[in-house]
């Protein structure tokens, strides 16, 4: 079972190290069937042909027996293994403890059935795997599944900086895949072993996964059923009704970085003014707080950068940016070191507003929101503890009102970002040069920042 996890993921490792481009089976997962299965099943078999060699080495008169004697202690070795499992999870969590119940069950059936008729080989096989049907079937069933939900989701899981990012995706499937395996074939292996166990049959499956492993980097990750996610963000800072900057941000989901973006979409590093050949290392990283209005979806990515717009801003005659008005200060009576402060947001000329967020740093005591009870602080890459609010939608009849209360001893600093579905010319027409396999989602952002 140990071999059947490793093998797989060593695989993917070494695949991966001469490699530029990884998740070579997100658009293609039979890819990765044929990529790790294989050679998982193998590092079952590994050990009975170890086993097996040894004996006949040994040079022993009984090596036969002794052979069988390993055999059936590999099935009544996989009762114990399940009964102890389905032990474990019932104490851990009451009823957990059911896949591993039913596997201890059926297979102590099918090894008494087995001891007691004593078939030749193949009515003995096929009887021990038809006794095997249903948790086998059952192991299936919950195995693809959850192959697949991870297949699908390594393209949202998010994104680790390389050299280590480029890697986790395929290792997880690797990993995956040998699961299942063990899941639905292990309990057989005792038995086909028997015939299945030879270094031709072991050396046909390893060959198998280095084809999968050598073919899989001239095949593309994405296709329009299985796209890459791209965030886009029109970034807006403002001061109160100027614009002080106008940028690109762009941040991507999974393990194959921007860099292969541009790689792949020439067209949009050539309108973001990027010459041909650029070095990444000019590229500027997206400051922190650049992302508060999905907060924590810019959880998912730890790696995001930005470009210049290139041209100034200029606001429409009844165009209103977003920001905060303070209303009136209260200072408490009975306890002077404390105040207490009005505050609204003001949308602007907004209509499209997705979310609001506020980004409460300082000496925060209490606030109107949540049954004025203080949330547990947050810190993001490792600023200051600070207190996240979401506002969802913007309130047509009037603006959002509520209060702060803190000490005196420090002022309050509350960030802005508002995310609005609106996008500018310049914005949609960037978005239309990225290709269908690509599912970029964009927005415009407005940040601001106040002293109360």
């Amino acid at each position: 079972m140990a071999l059947a996890l490793v093998l797989p993921v060593l695989l993917a490792v070494i695949r991966l190290l001469p490699a530029t481009t990884a998740m070579s089976w997100f658009a293609h997962p039979w890819l990765a069937v044929l990529t790790y299965v294989p050679i998982s099943v193998a590092g079952m078999l590994i050990p009975r042909i170890s086993v097996a060699e040894k004996l006949m080495a040994s040079g022993s008169i009984d090596a036969s027996g002794n052979m069988k004697r390993f055999d059936w202690g590999s099935r009544w070795g996989a009762v114990a293994m399940y009964s102890f499992g389905a032990a474990v999870g019932t104490h851990l969590i009451p009823g957990n403890g059911f896949f591993s119940f039913i596997w201890a069950c059926f297979l102590l059936a099918a090894n008494s059935l087995l001891k007691t008729i004593q078939a030749k080989f193949r009515r003995n096989f096929s009887l021990y795997a038809l006794s095997l049907a249903v948790p086998i079937l059952i192991s299936l069933y919950v195995g693809v599944m959850l192959w697949q939900t991870l297949q699908e989701k390594m393209g949202m899981a998010g994104s680790i900086p390389h050299p280590f990012g480029f890697f986790v995706a395929d290792i997880i499937m690797a990993a995956t895949s040998g699961y299942v395996v063990i899941l639905a074939l292990s309990p057989l292996i005792p038995v086909a072993g028997i015939w299945l166990a030879s270094s031709r049959i072991v050396l046909f499956l390893v060959s198998l996964s280095i084809l999968g492993a050598s073919v899989s980097p001239q095949f593309f990750p994405y296709n329009t059923y299985a796209p890459k996610r791209i965030l886009l963000q029109r970034t807006f800072s403002t001061q109160g009704q100027r614009i002080l900057g106008a940028d690109y941000d762009l941040a991507v989901f999974d393990a194959n970085s921007l860099p292969f973006v541009f790689k792949n979409v020439e067209a949009v590093p050539k309108f973001l003014g990027l010459e041909p050949g650029f070095s990444w290392k000019t590229v500027s990283k997206s400051p922190s707080g650049t992302w508060m209005a999905i907060y924590p979806i810019s959880r998912l990515f730890v790696e995001s950068y930005r470009f210049s717009a290139g041209n100034k801003v200029v606001l429409k005659d009844d165009q209103r940016l977003p920001h905060i008005i303070l209303q009136n200060v209260k200072e408490d009576i009975l306890n002077p070191d404390r105040k207490r402060i009005y505050v609204e947001i003001d949308m602007g000329s907004l209509h499209e507003v997705w979310a609001s967020v506020l980004n409460i740093t300082g000496p925060l005591t209490s606030w109107s929101f949540s049954d004025e009870r203080l949330p547990v602080p947050e810190v993001v890459n490792g600023g200051p503890p600070s207190y996240i609010c979401r506002l969802s939608g913007k309130d047509t009849s009037e603006n959002w009102k509520f209060w702060l209360e803190a000490n005196t001893s420090k002022p309050l600093q509350v960030d802005l970002a508002v995310l609005d579905h609106e996008l500018d010319d310049d914005t949609r027409t960037l978005l239309h040069l990225f290709p269908s396999w690509a599912a970029t989602i964009a927005g415009s952002t407005y940040l601001s920042s106040y002293l109360i």
